[in-house]
């Protein structure tokens, strides 16, 4: 898993003691960050209780966890026209806006605030995640005549075209298509 961070800060301007719980729908969290290494030490979707004192601040780290779970969503939402009940989205970017670009998924979510009082805030949070892709150089390979046991072989170009980092392998002549990681590349706004 690879975890992308933003920061916030929670303020307090009121002469009053606010509590608050934070929530945050998966794939983002709330985290702590250990900070020796800036990684999350531990996440949560749903927050202990916590207060802040009046007229003061908190500072507040939200993650997305970019897992190979999120690429499920690839295929359960070929067929939906706008984002899925759950807020997320498949995209295909492009610059004339026509799709001709990479595969994204946007997930676009709120995080919650829920006060004491029973009032609620939220917060938008936004990651597009861009998919790796795969394109060969030619649409076909034409290996002419072969006859039986004379082996042929054809050089095969491979590209990716996306801004998502991956690597390709052949593995006892099948070719496999794995990601560099395999989470793909993530931007979170």
């Amino acid at each position: 898993m690879v975890f992308y961070t933003r920061g916030l800060t929670l303020s307090n301007c009121s002469p009053a003691v606010l509590g608050y719980r934070l929530t945050s729908p998966a794939p983002f969290s709330v985290v702590q960050l250990d900070r020796a290494t800036g990684q999350p030490q531990y996440s949560v979707n749903r927050s202990e209780h916590s207060v802040l004192a009046a007229r003061s601040s908190i500072g507040v780290t939200v993650a997305f966890c970019l897992s190979p779970d999120l690429l499920k969503y690839v295929h359960s939402l070929q067929f939906l026209d706008g984002p899925s009940p759950d807020g997320v989205e498949l995209l295909r970017s492009g610059e004339d806006g026509g799709g001709g670009g990479p595969l994204q998924l946007r997930f676009r979510l709120p995080l919650g605030i829920e006060f004491d009082n029973g009032r609620v805030e939220t917060v938008p949070l936004d990651a597009t995640v861009v998919m790796p892709s795969l394109r060969l150089a030619e649409d076909t390979l034409d290996f002419g005549l072969c006859f039986v046991g004379q082996p042929r072989e054809l050089v095969v170009r491979l590209s990716n075209p996306t801004a998502s980092e991956s690597y390709w392998h052949c593995k006892q002549s099948m070719l496999l298509i794995m990601p560099s990681s395999p989470l793909g590349e993530g931007i979170m706004h």
